[in-house]
């Protein structure tokens, strides 16, 4: 059996010799970026000379998120890995240096909305041809095309729209609130996806595309299956009560201490024997009324009502030490300050320390994937505002007397 992690030091880097060039602002586009940076590509990240991408001072919205302390720990999970430099690309000097990056850029993402990129000569006509092997990486909120296409969008508009927020919850309650970069995140993975995708396409045949993501698409695809349920039936598809789920053994319960387990077996015949010994109702195992799927189904609210007594008979920790081992799929409902201390989470690489170049070593969130040949890893913190500004240029060869000139005119800080 592969030992994950085994080769991680001195192994092949998945990405590397790729450049990104990134003009991005806030979540899903800085995100995508930091996915290809964690697999050993490199991205440099244009920010304006006046303040930088608008998340470096983010200070978070309280009802949402905790307000920042002694880092900006959203600015950090967006932008690890990654170089910064400042460039006003509404300048011709930054446009003409821009263009230079691209000239040798393999990647370029971007969540500006068109028009503006066009006004900036950094839309994909542009670009490509100063450099047809790119692979042009956009983001939008709605999509390319359609009444929408223009429409400005965040992740928690989005999430109104795409049928999440009226699917989750129970009926008749309020809406769910979208968390704070949900849709974002799901997006950047779509993103990275078709980016690597293109690439291996270039790879084979030498050319670049323009490719496009957008947060509607990937929050689509998060819903698909009720979407498409809604589709095939033409029934309406939204939120279930937990007393009225068909599947009592795909529902969630409160336990003595007030918490809460969930259980997830979609094959409920399978369990049925293993569970009612785990929960000691062996009484109710041949009882006609619930001795298959079809029968408990119909009475689904007297078993629902059942199996709340008997989980409300014991604590928590009580029922997992029970289940332990047990051929039953369960999962406590958690909050963030237990999902934090999962051994799980490091034993996986889902939560790395990462050497920040201030701060020391800190908590920031790993990858998502593992490769046994070519492991990624969060090489470093986020950079400082405009970090790599000048050893980028001097690689584009520029002199200090052309950077010393940027600086006077305000291309570069």
């Amino acid at each position: 059996m592969w030992a994950w992690g085994l080769h991680r030091e001195g192994s092949n880097v998945l990405l590397d010799g790729i450049r990104v060039v990134e003009l991005t602002l806030f979540l899903v586009g800085p995100r995508a970026g930091s996915h290809l940076a964690d697999l050993g590509a490199e991205v440099l990240k244009i920010e304006h000379p006046q303040g930088g991408d608008p998340m470096r001072t983010t200070t978070t919205n309280r009802g949402a998120l905790p307000p920042m302390k002694d880092i900006n720990f959203m600015f950090e999970l967006e932008n690890r890995g990654k170089k910064s430099i400042t460039l006003d690309v509404g300048k011709e000097g930054g446009q003409e240096i821009a263009h230079r990056l691209v000239e040798q850029a393999d990647v370029f993402i971007s969540n500006f909305q068109v028009p503006v990129l066009k006004r900036l000569r950094m839309d994909y006509g542009a670009l490509s041809a100063i450099n047809p092997r790119l692979v042009y990486a956009l983001c939008t909120g709605w999509g390319m095309r359609g009444p929408d296409k223009d429409r400005p969008g965040f992740d928690y508009a989005v999430f109104a729209e795409s049928g999440l927020a009226h699917s989750f919850g129970e009926p008749g309650g309020l809406p769910v609130q979208c968390r704070p970069g949900f849709g974002d995140h799901i997006t950047a993975i779509t993103l990275a996806y078709g980016i690597m995708a293109a690439l291996y396409h270039r790879q084979r045949t030498g050319e670049g595309q323009l490719l496009h993501a957008s947060i509607l698409g990937s929050l689509i695809e998060a819903g698909a299956l009720s979407l498409q349920a809604q589709l095939s039936t033409g029934e309406e598809v939204g939120p279930v009560s937990r007393k009225d789920m068909a599947n009592a053994l795909w529902n969630f319960y409160q336990t003595k201490d007030g918490q809460w387990l969930q259980f997830a077996m979609v094959q409920p015949d399978r369990h049925w024997h293993d569970f009612c010994a785990a929960l000691n109702m062996e009484k109710y195992e041949n009882d006609p009324r619930f001795s298959n799927h079809p029968t408990r189904e119909a009475n689904r609210h007297e078993l629902i009502r059942i199996i709340d007594e008997v989980m409300a008979s014991r604590t928590r920790r009580e029922w997992l030490e029970r289940f332990q081992g047990k051929n039953l799929i369960y999962a406590p409902i958690v909050p963030y300050s237990e999902v934090a201390r999962n051994p799980q989470l490091t034993a996986n690489d889902y939560v790395v320390q990462v050497e920040h170049q201030s701060k020391g070593s800190i908590p920031l969130v790993g990858l998502p994937v593992n490769f046994s040949r070519t492991p990624g890893r969060v090489r470093s913190g986020a950079p400082e505002l405009g970090q790599h500004t000048e050893e980028t240029l001097l690689d584009l060869g520029y002199t200090w007397e052309d950077i010393g000139g940027f600086k006077e005119n305000g291309v570069i800080l």
